[in-house]
């Protein structure tokens, strides 16, 4: 039985949260890592204990199409004999089952997107969703380009068909962004390349943009294209620290980095139609080894909570408030219908 899909009108006024990740990473779990695991249940709770009403969420990550011994290493080797035929492939179709079979009745608190690799078996991913959504809805794509070790401007050549996909069923697409000039899979330069060649898509682009001023105002003067700002608190630790992970000197956005509330604050502000609440849970925390490049790895040591995430929205006046946890979403997920 196909399954309901909500619309814009089912949403109005509620607080959603639009990043956020179910399922398991093999990677982190066998590395001694955290978080390495989300269960819609446990979600569900951090949902009523904050006072958040819907969660877009998305796999944790593509594991079961590489190898694992390699995963150890951090390299993303395809497997000769992969649990899942193609990347997501088992991980897009258990984040339907668990909401929609498994929980049902918290259903209407949660907006699936598919994950995908821009760069891999692209006609076999694309065959899988295309059975995915003959049974469940898709309210859009998430792509974590250093997640799966593809560059994000796959897109423009072997992964066009995914923003075909995308471009047929009106759908968005939230990309994980960075600016550490290391890292060479999901460096904003190349996300916007992305973006400007195709302006009939909707983009949301992940984490403050790393608090890059440039970048920010490049993406506000763009009609299709919102900023999360997900794992907040975490992100201005790091600011802190002075890492090339984040903006730095004159590229940073200006705010006062001793307290992330003021900094939701000044994001806000600056960008009241652009800026969109989310948590990245349970990547409020990040400890691991990360690959961000051929040869480059970072270590992180982050600790954050999901309360945390949500007094940064309760931080700001109640208009603001409701322009990036709801209007500005509803626009960002359903376009004109939003």
């Amino acid at each position: 039985m196909t399954q309901r899909h909500m619309q814009p009108s089912d949403l109005l006024g509620k607080v959603i949260d639009v990043h956020s990740h179910l399922g398991v990473s093999l990677k982190m779990y066998a590395n001694v890592e955290f978080p390495y695991a989300q269960s819609i249940e446990g979600l569900h709770y951090r949902q009523l204990a904050a006072g958040v009403d819907v969660n877009v969420v998305f796999p944790f990550s593509p594991d079961l199409f590489f190898d694992p011994n390699a995963l150890m290493a951090g390299e993303m080797v395809p497997a000769e004999r992969p649990l899942s035929e193609v990347p997501y492939g088992v991980e897009n179709r258990m984040l339907m089952h668990e909401i929609f079979h498994f929980c049902p009745e918290h259903r209407e608190r949660f907006l699936p997107f598919v994950s995908i690799d821009p760069g891999r078996k692209v006609e076999g991913q694309i065959a899988a969703l295309e059975e995915l959504e003959r049974e469940f809805p898709i309210y859009g794509i998430k792509i974590s380009p250093v997640g799966c070790q593809t560059r994000i401007t796959e897109l423009l050549d072997r992964g066009r068909p995914f923003l075909d996909f995308a471009r047929q069923r009106d759908l968005p697409l939230l990309l994980h962004t960075t600016v550490d000039p290391r890292e060479t899979y999901s460096h904003a330069r190349y996300a916007f390349e992305v973006i400007e060649a195709t302006p009939d898509l909707r983009f949301c682009l992940a984490h403050c943009i790393a608090f890059h001023r440039g970048f920010l105002d490049r993406a506000a003067a763009m009609e299709n294209v919102w900023v999360d700002t997900s794992a907040l608190a975490i992100q201005v630790q790091v600011v802190a620290s002075g890492s090339p992970v984040m903006a730095t000197g004159s590229d940073l956005f200006d705010a006062d980095y001793g307290d992330f509330r003021r900094v939701m604050v000044a994001l806000a502000e600056a960008y009241p139609e652009m800026i969109l609440w989310g948590t990245d849970s349970p990547y409020y925390s990040f400890i691991a080894r990360r690959k961000q490049g051929e040869g480059a790895f970072a270590e992180f040591r982050l600790k954050g909570r999901y309360e945390g995430e949500k007094a940064a929205l309760d931080s700001l006046p109640a208009g603001l408030r409701e322009r990036v946890s709801n209007t500005n979403t509803l626009r960002f997920l359903f376009g004109k219908r939003g």
